[in-house]
């Protein structure tokens, strides 16, 4: 993603969070990002689109982040998956999306309410295979049931909260908490075997959630391009040596997975406060999910 994508993107949700959605227009975000029509469509077919955009940002640096929390960690430990599961609350706290979304769901823009909960599947996939991590294989048949009901926790108990203290729990305290329910529930569930939510609907959120695949031979035409720009505009020798290593280990017939993964947190903190940050995290998400996938 290009820098003036992105630029577009940041001036979108600094209107949507200050005026709403509804309420801002495309040349709103013309006028903020100092852009032309063209420009813009070039980028979004629509405000839709862009607002999408937004979300998988969101969602790509909380896979990145979620991915760092648990690296050298125990995938069983429930407090690691708190930790995890707060990251995307944190992330749309701190960009004030939750009443941007609770306005979207108060109105009547069938196509919003859609794209909004076609996001919140990702959430409930990712979570569904990590509580398997934590409570074993024989709590498969429901963990996509009890990915719903811990999402249901965290809307209602945040709510209620907000509405007698007129301020928002701690995210991590509430993921914590939650999953504190859940933990109680898992055991009921496999004893009494009782179910609603089955592994069928986990196959439907699949084929909902299926995108194109990444590759490693995407990966290496990416990073090379990356690489490349590094050469020409803004040089960071540190960054060039991570990502020469990266491109290297990745051009090999047998990746060493391994390696890349510990290469993936270094490499993008080389980046930190540089011109070249936002692009090494969306890189940075890319392997990540090739390492997962290995």
């Amino acid at each position: 993603m290009n820098n003036r994508k992105r630029q577009v993107i940041q001036s979108s949700l600094e209107l949507f969070t200050e005026k709403g959605f509804q309420n801002t227009s495309i040349q709103d975000i013309l006028q903020r990002a100092n852009i032309s029509k063209g420009t813009f469509y070039n980028y979004f077919s629509s405000k839709n689109e862009c607002f999408m955009a937004i979300l998988e940002q969101n969602r790509y640096e909380a896979s990145l982040r979620r991915h760092e929390i648990l690296l050298g960690k125990d995938k069983t430990d429930i407090e690691v998956l708190a930790q995890q599961t707060a990251v995307l609350m944190q992330i749309n706290q701190k960009q004030n999306l939750f009443s941007l979304f609770e306005a979207i769901f108060h109105s009547g823009d069938i196509e919003m309410k859609k794209l909004i909960a076609h996001h919140r599947l990702y959430e409930i996939q990712w979570l569904t295979e990590r509580l398997i991590d934590v409570f074993g294989e024989e709590a498969r048949p429901y963990s996509y049931e009890c990915s719903v009901l811990f999402f249901g926790i965290v809307y209602h108990m945040s709510m209620s909260y907000i509405s007698t203290h007129e301020m928002r729990l701690e995210a991590v305290v509430l993921a914590r908490t939650s999953l504190r329910h859940i933990s109680a529930i898992v055991p009921k569930m496999i004893e009494t075997k009782e179910v609603l939510l089955t592994a069928d609907n986990i196959q439907i959120l699949e084929n909902k959630l299926a995108t194109n695949k990444m590759t490693k031979e995407i990966i290496v035409d990416r990073l090379a391009g990356f690489y490349e720009r590094l050469n020409d505009h803004d040089p960071q020798p540190l960054g060039e040596q991570f990502t020469a290593s990266l491109v290297e280990e990745f051009s090999k017939d047998n990746p060493r997975y391994a390696v890349i993964e510990a290469l993936l947190k270094p490499f993008r903190e080389s980046f930190h406060n540089t011109s070249h940050e936002a692009e090494s995290k969306e890189l940075a998400n890319f392997m990540w999910y090739l390492v997962k996938k290995a």
